[in-house]
């Protein structure tokens, strides 16, 4: 099955927040630290670099119109990912079908940068395939599989991906149906076993600290520090988000915020500056109306105030330091 002509690709600034907010789906314990893709990502607090490409076909008078690919081109972006000891993953990425294809990291990191392009292969109907029931295989004429599924199960495959490219079709439809039944867990992930195979999941949320909220509520006057809204509907929010390393609950580290801009916040659509006016990220809008998921942004928008109401106390005032490191965490290109 051919891909559809028409589709607006995405741009490396889109793909990266694509990952995010794939990686938010599996954990809280997700942070983005710098690359210009391949990115680098610690998650669950290892390590990942993350290529990421748009899927595409191979081209006019190819003779199989299911065969699609990704073309990774020679750049010194690799260069520090290739000499470190951190994983390197090469993923496509499906607008039409909004699946991600991984090939299998250890067979193509060599090949990287050895020539002007290399591609990587897959097919139309694994992914279609992957968009209705989770994930699918391919397994190409050298015996290699190639993995194809949803954005949900992004981290899943991140910390099994040498026990899944070892696994059949029906292993990994087996592995995905029961780590959606695992409990939500702070440390170690749970183990489950299928056909003599060990999987990992780790769906990480952490604990929120009672005083902290207690003290990002009072100083806030239960108001929301972006729209001042009150009627119970405000939340404490960590500016540097609680999962980081540099994470914590001084309240200089929180702010009160309505659930909506608590939301718009952590996901990047809205940042602060050092000097605590109220950002809309044109970045990430861009990549909303590219997925369509840009309703209501006009709206929204109309809503947005231009300054953070700041507590009546300047020492609690959010930290200009916390505000800097929680804009590169969130991958703010202009924070």
């Amino acid at each position: 099955m051919a891909k559809k002509e028409g589709l607006e690709m995405l741009n490396r600034t889109d793909l990266k927040y694509l990952l995010i907010d794939a990686l938010k789906l599996y954990s809280e314990d997700i942070e983005y630290i710098s690359g210009n893709n391949p990115y680098l990502f610690n998650i669950n607090k290892k390590p990942f670099w993350i290529y990421i490409h748009n899927i595409s076909d191979t081209g006019t008078g190819r003779p199989n119109k299911d065969e699609a690919r990704i073309q990774v081109g020679k750049s010194k972006n690799f260069l520090a990912p290739k000499n470190s000891r951190t994983p390197v993953f090469f993923f496509g990425y499906s607008k039409e079908y909004n699946t991600f294809t991984a090939w299998n990291p250890f067979l193509f990191l060599e090949r990287i940068n050895s020539k002007a392009v290399v591609s990587l292969f897959t097919r139309f109907s694994v992914q279609e395939r992957a968009s209705k029931q989770g994930i699918s295989v391919y397994e190409d004429n050298k015996k290699q599989v190639i993995i194809s599924f949803r954005p949900e199960y992004l981290g899943l495959y991140l910390e099994n991906f040498e026990q899944m490219h070892l696994s059949d079709e029906k292993v990994l439809l087996e592995l995905i149906n029961k780590s959606e039944d695992t409990e939500e867990t702070e440390d170690k992930g749970i183990s489950i076993n299928i056909e003599r195979k060990e999987f990992i999941v780790t769906h990480k949320r952490f604990k929120r600290d009672a005083m902290f909220k207690k003290v990002v509520y009072e100083v806030y006057e239960h108001r929301c520090a972006v729209c001042g809204i009150q009627l119970e509907l405000i939340e404490a929010a960590h500016i540097i988000p609680h999962s980081d390393k540099k994470g914590n609950d001084d309240p200089k580290n929180g702010i009160c915020l309505c659930a909506l801009h608590h939301a718009a916040y952590d996901s990047g659509l809205i940042y602060f500056g050092e000097d605590y006016l109220i950002k809309v990220n044109g970045d990430k809008v861009k990549y909303l109306e590219k997925t369509k998921k840009d309703g209501g942004i006009k709206k929204f928008i109309d809503l947005q105030f231009e300054k953070i109401n700041l507590p009546s106390s300047h020492a609690f005032y959010p930290s200009k330091d916390y505000i800097q490191v929680a804009n590169k965490i969130r991958g703010i290109n202009n924070g």
